[in-house]
């Protein structure tokens, strides 16, 4: 695997994540050098990118929290908020559809793959190691009892790119979001695709992503008739 090494900085990019640069970062993917790596770190960008969710909500995950009916892939997530002295956990459950397009096959065959090993692990990402120093002796272990970090989820994405990070695909998500409908509505979407608390944070994003979609409203002006 090649380690994309850079020093741009997160505050100078300017734009989310485009089809062109997700398509490239999923081509690096899958470049590593070890099968469960390849399918395991392809299915992970696709899924960020389709859900838009939290990095410690997409390592949590549980492989029964995955579920295939018909033409969807179903993903339940678990939400966990801190509420002085306690902590509330919501569940939410997104379905990724058809299975045969580009972002959810990935998802698909990694999910089959892990299905099938014996023991089954608990987890869809489960923790695992191996050394490539020490490949011919097949040194490679999956602890299916504990998920892989927040942190190793960020390490992942890094290895594709030094300018994209986990929360850059919840940033592309809202983008698409409001950019599609750059309305109220599209704010109350946003507060629905991404399970935010506030539906104000909802009007952030459309102020970032759909200024340039309103602005070009704005200037427009339809002749409706004239004598």
């Amino acid at each position: 695997m090649t380690f994309v090494r850079g020093s741009q900085k997160r505050e100078n990019r300017k734009e989310v994540i485009s089809d062109e640069e997700m398509d490239e970062l999923l081509r690096r993917a899958e470049q590593h050098t070890h099968p469960f790596f390849r399918l395991r770190n392809k299915a992970l960008l696709c899924l960020l990118r389709m859900v838009g969710k939290r990095r410690s909500e997409i390592a949590a995950v549980e492989l029964d929290d995955v579920k295939i009916e018909g033409d969807g892939l179903f993903v339940t997530f678990t939400l966990r908020k801190k509420r002085k002295r306690q902590v509330l956990t919501t569940r939410r459950t997104k379905q990724l559809r058809p299975l045969d397009s580009k972002y959810v096959k990935p998802i698909v065959e990694y999910y089959n793959f892990i299905s099938s090993l014996n023991p089954r692990p608990k987890y869809l990402f489960p923790r695992c190691w191996w050394s490539p120093a020490f490949a011919w002796n097949g040194i490679f272990k999956i602890d299916g009892d504990k998920h892989i970090s927040g942190r190793q989820v960020f390490n992942i994405v890094r290895q594709v790119s030094d300018s994209v990070w986990p929360h850059l695909f919840r940033e592309t998500v809202a983008a698409n979001v409001v950019r599609s409908d750059p309305s109220i509505i599209g704010v109350f979407k946003v507060q629905r695709r991404l399970d935010l608390e506030d539906y104000r944070t909802g009007f952030n994003y459309l102020r970032r992503y759909a200024a340039d979609v309103i602005s070009a409203e704005e200037t427009q002006v339809d002749v409706v008739g004239s004598e």
